[in-house]
């Protein structure tokens, strides 16, 4: 069984309609798709190459593979290839793959690969039958398939379905073909499997570096573990005997401890005694040294202690007595100097209340005359009317003080209107100005719409001029296609009269009648050919040069003629080939130097543009700058007032400085807390109130002390400093409102000044714009039109050059003409070399055999009738050829209309647009008349809020401080300070007369205090000397008593313990610090070392199974080394074997090459092709190069960059054909893509012929299916007249423009 196609459904790709299937069906041994260029017949292939690979074709990447949506007016195509096809194990198979393509706003076109689907189908797929799927997904389908066809997919995309773009690929760069040769011979397949093998074996190489490595490593590791073990046995036994020194050491240093506390106990005793001694020393010498002094200063008296106790008893009696008159009176005096103290102290308090009394009445005089001068200056700064100057009165007083409530009222409700007034006007504006802002967005949307249209039709119409400028050379080309088959068309009707005038029958009875008279002459026509000959080269040369001079004249006609319009726009007469060059040439400096001028003003003027925008958007960064200063500003406002409920500082500071005078009133008021003291205790000592002389009853002294007790408080030092404190509160507050004046200042000045007056430059400015983008947009306008003009001039100057060209050419050519011309008229002769030929060839077949004539007269016939053929089927390709041309010559003249079109709708839109601005501008007028109509209002209101506002703080200002005052007065009179003062001068003369009486009396008892203290100190001396003889007596007895103490310790002990413990404790107390020491040093020893010891054990962790590490890595490293060995055998085996099969491959494929070529091509200068592959890289690393070489005369030749086009396709075929007969046994398709390109008529009937010769070897075959697609209808026709085909496809466009295939029969 083999693998072969059987039908392939269409539907959505390239020119393919998405709307509706296009199915076509493979026939064998051979199918035949012929069809124009551009009609659809290569996107078969296309789609065979991606059912069967999943690759697109080149170049197609972002849906161009798929039929485009904007042609299809939708916004997503849907395409699918369906491939039913039977696989190399005889298996019908159907393999769907699916696309889409979708528009996007932003992106242009998204392609998607959508579900796909190989399925095994029964051969009942039209009716439904079911399938079993295979795969749904693309990666598996692109393996699957070309397994199920028997090939690989290099070979089906390089070989079996080679696009027509990659047809030349086996003669292409070394590199590229080398690539295309290693996957046909899936090189890297195998040298892949001997590469994967050789890196298995270098890696497992380096694996084994890196394993001895590491088995050297586990060496290492296990004599460091050897090491380690034998280190810590040594270690440990050193640890055992320093533990034994240590014990040894420290028994002996407890010993010598114990034994120093002892000595220490023993000596410590002694130094006690030591201590006791020198205390009762120290006792004994004080006494001995007070009896001294004692004795100086006395008489001695005689008689026992107990008669000397009784003489002091006796003397104290009277002592006594006196001191018991003195006590009393010494009461008497005391309490004679507390009443003169007390009486002092409240004649104290009675000066200081009546001076405290005499300043508040002078205060209170001061403030009468401050609030008759706030009065008046009051009542002349707000223009208040008062009857007379006097006011001390206090009604007047109150009358004045309540008109001025009512004028500050009736400040602020002034107030409260104007504000009023403001907001009402600021609503009416915002409305005013929000409708005529809307109105003016939706005049410039018109206008931007406008702009867009314009911009969106002009760059239609460059790319339609784009289009047009390509078609420029059709109508010369149309018109030389149409000359070329009137000349064919006549040339055919010559050869048909020719062929009927030719007379076979008589020439061969004239050729009978002359032999014998041409036999005498051909002597003289041998003769006369040899002179001819030399001139037939020269009458070929003038008829081809006659011809030449004919077409460069038709060709400059038709291109002055197609040129000739435009000529006569831009200079205004017709074109003359003379003059053409000159004029156009000075018609392009003129144009050029036009768009010169131009383009500096579009880019002045596209400057001034863009500094403009950058100005307005500097503004409009200030404006956001202010209006987030002035966030931040009343932020800070806010922050600061959010504990008041002012909204203003100007409030806000008023309610402090109200606040802060009371406060400072109320601590003026204060002091008198003495006085209350006084009268408190005056009160509660005399049972009445001091100041009114009112006696107490019942519950009035409590009332009268806790009201006293609350005035003292009030009056205290604690209230006065947190009066103070408050006062100070009050002023910390209006400092920090202070400061905030400059803020609420800088807010208002951005909101009323700044803000409105950028808004307006900013309006100023947004003008401008709009003017420099007007004059941007119309030097655009016309940089595009003069840009237009310029490239009508490119397509004049292209004509230009072409006219100049070809009418040098042609001058060339007369000149050759006419030197030819002069040649042959020279020789005389009017016979041409094929005349003289003609008449030989006669005479030989005169001389002949009549069969041999017959033969000759056949040959003359067959090559009139092919001679026939061959220019009717140029006539028929020049048809189809003009045909195309008058096609695009209607989409030529289309694209005219349709630019046409767009100019119109370019100049209506163009008028709209300044209609718009019109109107755009006219909006702006009455914007710019209500802001400034606005602004004057809001300036006049501010004005006015400004004078009213501070009209309203100074009068509140004045009113706040006559209120203070005037408190402070009534409060004055209300208490009723001036009696007071009356009563305390009252006070002052009683209480100096009782201050008088007081010291009288007190001197008199300090006189008799007198007279006691002179009797007491008389007996004083006596007394003195008995005392002192009594402690002379005592201070000799404690003497006596101090040295029987001082005897009784044994000072002869102390002395020798005293040395011995000089003499044994340093020795004994070095040892301890030296035995301390040494075991102090052994313990660190053993410390450090079972330190030492812990880290080797932990270490010696880490090697735990060194030894079986050790053992097993040892084995896995001969194993190793053993495995590398038989894979570099292996590797060499394979390597042999993938030369042995390249070679063979090479072999077959060389000798099908040498075959097809000998059979195929015409020509005598090249005898065969074949494919080199050289070898280079050594052993280790093989490899092919590859080329295509050609042999002539057993020289080998690389064909690339020494053949002709012709030569490059036939080769390129032969060698597919040759790959697909040695790789493709079990798959027989080979798709050939225009196969006639580039050969000539030769050629192409030679591999028409060889085709027919393989289809006739091979259609017998189960794994041959040919499918050719041509444009070429000669082609077709040899193929069909070779009766190796009954039907081929035909693929065309239908009026929509779409790819349609239909079957038909070959006639």
């Amino acid at each position: 069984m083999a693998a072969s196609l059987n039908k392939l459904a269409i539907r959505g790709i390239r020119s393919f309609d998405d709307k509706q299937i296009s199915v076509i069906e493979f026939f064998t041994p051979v199918t035949v798709i012929v069809g124009h260029n551009g009609s659809g017949k290569t996107t078969i292939i296309e789609c065979l190459k991606y059912a069967t690979t999943g690759d697109q074709p080149p170049n197609t990447r972002g849906g161009a593979f798929v039929h485009d949506p904007k042609m299809a007016n939708e916004k997503e195509v849907k395409a699918q290839v369906k491939l039913r096809f039977n696989a190399a194990n005889g298996t019908r198979m159907l393999a769907v793959r699916n696309l889409s393509v979708t528009v996007k706003k932003t992106s242009g076109l998204t392609m998607k690969t959508l579900e796909s689907i190989l399925a095994v189908a029964d051969g009942n797929t039209d009716k439904g039958s079911k399938r079993g799927v295979i795969s749904t997904k693309c990666a598996e389908m692109d393996t699957e398939i070309p397994q199920l066809l028997g090939v690989s997919k290099s070979v089906l995309e390089n070989v079996i379905f080679c696009h027509q773009e990659d047809s030349y690929w086996p003669l292409a760069e070394p590199a590229a073909l080398k690539k295309k040769f290693d996957d046909i011979f899936e090189a890297t397949r195998y040298t892949k499997a001997l590469d994967n093998i050789k890196a298995l074996r270098k890696d497992r190489v380096a694996e084994l570096k890196a394993e001895k490595a590491r088995l050297e490593g586990l060496a290492r590791e296990k004599a460091h573990a050897d090491k380690l073990r034998g280190r810590i046995t040594e270690l440990n036994s050193t640890i055992a005997s320093k533990e034994i020194q240590y014990d040894e050491t420290k028994k002996e240093y407890d010993a010598q401890v114990e034994s120093n506390v002892k000595l220490y106990e023993y000596s410590t005793k002694f130094r006690e005694m030591y201590a006791k001694v020198a205390l009762l020393e120290d006792k004994k010498s004080g006494y001995k040294e007070d009896l001294a002094q004692a004795k100086l200063n006395i008489q001695v008296i005689e008689g026992s202690d107990e008669e000397l106790a009784q003489r002091l008893v006796t003397y104290n009696e009277h002592v006594t007595e006196q001191k018991s008159r003195r006590v009393k009176e010494q009461g008497t005096k005391q309490d004679l100097e507390e009443a003169l103290e007390n009486a002092r102290s409240k004649h104290s308090d009675l000066i200081a209340e009546k001076a405290n009394a005499q300043a508040q009445a002078d205060a209170h005089q001061l403030r009468l005359k401050e609030r008759e001068l706030l009065i008046k200056e009051i009542s002349d700064r707000h223009r208040m009317k008062t009857a007379g100057s006097d006011f001390q009165d206090s009604s007047k007083v109150a009358d004045f003080i309540a008109r001025l409530h009512e004028t500050t009222k009736k400040q602020q409700r002034e107030l409260e209107k104007l504000e009023a007034d403001r907001r009402a006007k600021q609503d009416n504006f915002n409305l005013k100005m929000k409708q005529l802002t809307s109105e003016l967005a939706k005049q410039k949307a018109a206008r931007d719409s406008f702009r867009d249209q314009i911009s969106d039709r002009n760059k239609s119409i460059t790319a339609a001029e784009d289009a047009l400028d390509q078609c420029q050379d059709i109508p010369a080309d149309l018109e030389s296609i149409v000359q070329d088959i009137e000349e064919r068309d006549k040339r055919v009707d010559k050869v048909k009269l020719d062929i009927q005038n030719t007379k076979y029958e008589e020439r061969v009875g004239q050729n009978t009648e002359q032999r014998r008279a041409l036999e005498h002459r051909r002597d003289d026509l041998n003769a006369e050919f040899i002179a001819l000959n030399s001139q037939s080269e020269m009458r070929a040369k003038l008829d081809l040069k006659r011809k030449d001079v004919k077409s460069k004249t038709t060709e400059i006609n038709s291109t002055i003629k197609n040129a000739n319009k435009k000529y006569r726009e831009m200079i205004g007469e017709d074109a003359k080939a003379e003059t053409f060059e000159a004029d156009v040439g000075r018609i392009d400096k003129e144009k050029e130097d036009k768009l010169a001028a131009l383009e500096t003003v579009f880019n002045q003027a596209n400057s001034e543009h863009h500094e403009a925008k950058a100005k307005l958007t500097a503004q409009e960064a200030q404006m956001k700058d202010h209006k987030e200063q002035v966030k931040g500003l009343r932020e800070k406002i806010q922050k600061e007032l959010e504990q008041t409920s002012f909204d203003t500082v100007d409030e806000a500071m008023k309610d402090t400085m109200r606040e802060m005078g009371i406060a400072k009133a109320a601590l003026n008021a204060s002091g008198g807390g003495q006085i209350y003291e006084h009268l408190l205790e005056a009160g509660r000592k005399s049972k009445k109130c001091t100041a009114c002389n009112r006696a107490f009853k019942g519950a009035d002294m409590e009332f009268f002390e806790k009201y006293l007790t609350e005035q003292i408080e009030k009056n205290s030092s604690e209230a006065i400093k947190k009066k103070q404190e408050e006062i100070e509160g009050w002023e910390e507050e209006l400092s920090i409102l202070q400061e905030l004046v400059p803020v609420e200042v800088a807010k208002n000045q951005l909101e009323l000044e700044r803000i409105p007056d950028l808004t307006k430059k900013m309006a100023e400015q947004e003008e401008i714009v709009a003017k420099k983008s007007k004059t941007v947009e119309e030097a655009r306008e016309a940089v595009l039109a003069a840009r237009r003009e310029q490239k009508e001039m490119q397509a004049l100057k292209d004509h230009a050059k072409t006219i100049a060209r070809l009418q040098k050419d042609l001058d060339g050519l007369q000149q050759e003409v006419e030197s030819l011309e002069r040649d042959l008229l020279s020789t005389g002769s009017t016979k041409t070399v094929e005349d003289v030929q003609s008449e030989l060839e006669t005479l030989a077949a005169e001389l002949r055999t009549l069969e041999k004539e017959s033969q000759n007269i056949s040959k003359e016939r067959d090559r009139q009738n092919q001679a026939l053929r061959s220019l009717e089927n140029e006539v028929y390709n020049k048809k189809l050829k003009e045909k195309d041309m008058r096609s695009k010559l209607k989409e030529k003249e289309t694209f005219e209309l349709q630019i046409e079109k767009w100019k119109n709708e370019i100049a209506a839109s163009t008028a709209k647009l300044k209609d718009t601005e019109t109107h755009v501008a006219e909006a702006q007028g009455p914007i710019k008349a209500l802001e400034s109509e606005y602004e004057e209002q809001q300036k006049d209101l501010d004005e006015k809020i400004s004078t009213v506002s501070q009209d309203g703080q100074q009068l509140n200002f004045s009113k706040d401080k006559l209120d203070v005052a005037q408190k402070q007065i009534e409060k004055y009179v209300q208490q009723k300070r001036g009696q007071l003062l009356k009563e305390y001068e009252v006070k002052l003369e009683q209480s100096q007369a009782e201050i008088k009486d007081l010291n009288r009396r007190l001197e008199e008892c300090r006189k008799r205090i007198s007279e006691i203290d002179k009797d007491i100190n008389e007996g004083g001396s006596y007394l003195f000397n008995l005392r002192e003889n009594q402690r002379v007596r005592k201070l000799e007895k404690q003497i006596v008593d101090t040295q029987k103490e001082i005897d009784e310790f044994d000072m002869e002990e102390a002395a020798k313990a005293r040395r011995i413990f000089k003499e044994k404790w340093e020795p004994a107390k070095a040892r301890e610090t030296a035995l301390q020491g040494e075991y102090s040093h052994i313990a660190g020893e053993i410390s450090s070392h079972r330190t030492q010891l812990k880290t080797w054990e932990s270490d010696l962790k880490d090697f735990k199974d060194v030894v079986k590490n050790y053992t097993d890595q040892l084995i896995k490293v001969k194993m190793s080394d053993m495995a590398n060995n038989d894979l570099e055998k292996y590797a060499k085996a394979l390597d042999n074997a993938i030369m042995k099969y390249h070679t063979l491959k090479m072999e077959e494929v060389n000798d099908t090459m040498r075959h097809l070529w000998n059979k195929t091509y015409q020509g005598t200068d090249i005898d065969g092709i074949k494919i080199r592959s050289d070898v280079e890289g050594g052993a280790s690393k093989r490899s092919y190069n590859y080329r295509v070489v050609m042999t002539k005369d057993q020289v080998e030749m690389d064909m690339r960059g020494r053949c002709s086009a012709g030569q490059k396709m036939l080769a390129s075929i032969i060698i597919r054909l040759a790959l697909s007969d040695s790789f493709g046994q079990n798959c027989g398709i080979l798709a050939l893509d225009e196969p006639t390109n580039a050969l000539d008529t030769e050629n192409i009937d030679a591999l028409a012929s060889s085709l027919v010769d393989i289809i006739n070897e091979r259609k017998n075959h189960a794994n041959f299916q040919l499918i050719i697609i041509t444009h070429d209808e000669n082609f077709l026709r040899k193929l069909g007249q070779s009766d190796v085909m009954e039907y081929y496809w035909r693929v065309s466009r239908d009026a929509r423009q779409k790819s349609v295939i239909e079957r038909q029969r070959f006639r």
